[in-house]
């Protein structure tokens, strides 16, 4: 029956073909039978139905394709829209699940009424040259330290306070494809923030997490890939995934009534709005600047929040070089 299924969600826009087809492959291959998957096309320029064609003969499996761009957030929240089973799994293009990465999650579901989110671990692997230092570099391996260290079951408010005040850094919660969802949750949370550029599941699991309890599979569950010319890295180094932060922030206190919980979420925002103004002045004393979409967003933040503005630029004012 459909209401026991797990929904998987399949965001596409240009895939690489043999990561696309791996992707599908691993989910085939799931010990636990009761799943949809729902693969969603972004308008690609190339034909992704013609990629998938041989798995649709598996009635669990359906294609649709949008006719103009959508975006990332877009994207998501069209598949998120087709989600009909009791739990929402996203899987992304070029992502990897080993065999029982829905077996475990369902399992903690089954165990545990009070919670609505679970957290896997899972493996970088970045492909190309170099691949090893891309992941040094791109910080991915301090990603999974601290993950490893700070990651931790129980209250979802009571983690998110105290991620909060640790500066919501890194993403401890994970990528979407290893992040699965009950639906009666996703239905109280909503849709994705679509003018987000890179922090919409930051900002969707900072709605979560007010909701539910929370479990972590501290065991590494599968592949995450990542490409030096890929969406994240872009958006991180030319700026525009910036002030994502600071908007989760903002997100955060809104949905806070007033009180210590709500004072201390401030005190954090402000030690990262510090921050942020060393890292801008930093850009440009290094003649790289904060332009395009990373100035358009810093404008959308600051002018809904005039006081962090000043307060940046004194802290830019002053930091040193």
């Amino acid at each position: 029956m459909e209401h026991q299924t797990v929904s998987i969600l399949m965001p596409t826009f240009n895939p690489d073909p043999a990561f696309l087809q791996a992707a599908v492959g691993s989910v085939l291959n799931q010990s636990y039978p009761h799943w949809t998957l729902f693969i969603h096309d972004d308008a690609s320029g190339i034909d992704v139905r013609a990629l998938v064609e041989p798995f649709l003969r598996d009635e669990r499996i359906r294609f649709a394709r949008s006719e103009e761009r959508l975006g990332i957030a877009g994207n998501w929240n069209a598949c998120l829209a087709q989600a009909r089973g009791e739990f929402v799994q996203f899987l992304f293009q070029d992502d990897l699940w080993y065999r029982e990465y829905l077996e475990k999650n369902v399992h903690i579901f089954r165990e545990s009424a009070s919670v609505g989110l679970v957290s896997s671990f899972h493996t970088y692997k970045a492909e190309g040259e170099d691949a090893q230092t891309f992941l040094v570099e791109g910080g991915f391996e301090r990603v999974q330290e601290e993950r490893r260290k700070r990651m931790q079951a129980g209250n979802g408010k009571a983690f998110l306070m105290k991620w909060a005040e640790e500066g919501l850094w890194p993403n401890l919660i994970g990528e979407p494809s290893f992040v699965m969802l009950r639906r009666s949750l996703t239905d109280c949370v909503g849709i994705f923030r679509e003018k987000m550029p890179q922090g919409l599941d930051l900002e969707y699991w900072v709605r979560c997490l007010l909701l539910t309890d929370i479990e972590v599979l501290r065991e590494e569950l599968g592949i995450f890939r990542v490409h030096a010319g890929g969406a994240s890295m872009r958006n991180d180094r030319n700026g525009s995934g910036l002030f994502d932060r600071l908007r989760c922030f903002s997100t955060l206190i809104a949905l806070l009534p007033r009180g210590e919980e709500r004072k201390k979420v401030k005190r954090a925002l402000l030690s990262q709005i510090d921050l942020l103004a060393q890292k801008f002045r930093g850009r440009i004393d290094g003649k790289r600047g904060v332009g395009g979409a990373g100035a358009s967003e810093a404008l959308h933040f600051f002018l809904r929040h005039p006081r962090l503005l000043i307060r940046a630029l004194i802290a830019a004012m002053f930091a040193k070089k």
